[in-house]
């Protein structure tokens, strides 16, 4: 990014708000739904869904927008791009966005017609998270949603993968990517997760080929992107790319691979593992606050690390914890 490159960070992707239930693994068998996917259902098929689980807890999601909400918790200055309906979840998505500063500008969709997204988040015992997603008014993104006074002042601009589901959505993010790149920015791409990268790999290779500076993918997300089991190969294919890559790997923390450079950043233990949900969302945001803050790839993504620590102690996607406190104890500054 150049030194004159605006600090605020845009995400564009889904507006949606998360429902969580619990469910054991032989429910989730029953539903024929593969543990730690995400997988697309109309309205129909998620109330079908929730007729015998019980939904526990109502939050704002989706994923660009969760790291969108890291960062502003972080005290960077932030924006988000995505659509919502005129109807009660998408006022409480819009609030979820606005109370903690962060910029949206959005006119909400007839909910008749376009009703907000909303993500049936099913945890099972182990903390893992299975999705399933109604998209509503969040496919709606269009070129023309774009809001020119946003980007002229962003310096980073990232989309979720899942934003490739819908054509408007993917003009919408190349165009926004590309004026942000032509300012002296940078734009950044997250792989969503791996059944979104064999929907879409063809399509990511161009992308990441042409427009994109930074890339964030987990282990599977990786392996699906390359077609390789081999993590050498990973290695290989992203500095085939030529650009900022980085995989994370739970446990075993993150692995920054930065052309010629490859360097492993460990994770932080957590004994009290509550929920998964939102662990890339928030280690995005860590990451990303700490490259536009003048930090390295390897030391940003120390910091990602324990923003994804702190998120997977309580349920829900976004952090609730002092974060300032939080980094001094690891001894992190942004």
């Amino acid at each position: 990014m150049s030194q004159t490159a605006p600090k605020l960070i845009t995400g564009m992707g889904a507006a949606l708000v998360d429902l969580f239930a619990d469910i054991d693994d032989a429910g989730l068998q029953a539903l024929g739904s593969p543990k730690a996917s995400m997988s697309l259902v109309d309205a129909e098929r998620s109330v079908a869904m929730r007729e015998n689980l019980h939904v526990h807890t109502q939050r704002a999601g989706g994923s660009a927008a969760n790291t969108i909400a890291g960062l502003a918790a972080l005290g960077q200055e932030t924006g988000f791009i995505g659509k919502i309906g005129d109807d009660a979840l998408g006022a409480l998505f819009s609030d979820s966005m606005t109370d903690l500063g962060v910029r949206f500008p959005v006119t909400p969709l007839d909910a008749e017609a376009h009703p907000t997204g909303h993500c049936l988040v099913l945890v099972t015992p182990d903390a893992e998270r299975t999705m399933h997603t109604v998209l509503g008014a969040s496919v709606t993104t269009a070129p023309e949603d774009l809001n020119n006074d946003l980007l002229a002042q962003t310096g980073l601009i990232f989309a979720e993968g899942y934003i490739w589901d819908a054509e408007p959505g993917r003009a919408a993010f190349t165009q926004a990517a590309r004026q942000v790149r032509a300012q002296g920015g940078q734009a950044a791409f997250s792989l969503a997760d791996a059944y979104c990268v064999d929907r879409h790999r063809a399509a990511f290779h161009r992308l990441l080929t042409e427009d994109i500076d930074i890339v964030l993918a987990n282990l599977a997300e990786a392996h699906a992107l390359f077609e390789t089991d081999n993590f050498d190969e990973v290695i290989a294919g992203m500095r085939g790319l030529d650009l900022l890559g980085v995989v994370t790997m739970s446990a075993e923390g993150a692995m920054v691979i930065d052309h010629d450079t490859v360097e492993r950043v460990p994770a932080v233990a957590v004994d009290d593992v509550q929920d998964l949900t939102g662990a890339g969302d928030q280690f995005a945001a860590g990451f990303f606050a700490g490259l536009v803050n003048g930090q390295t790839p390897a030391q940003a993504a120390g910091i990602g690390v324990v923003m994804a620590s702190e998120v997977i102690r309580h349920f829900g996607p976004r952090p609730q914890s002092d974060l300032a406190a939080l980094m001094q104890r690891h001894g992190l500054s942004l």
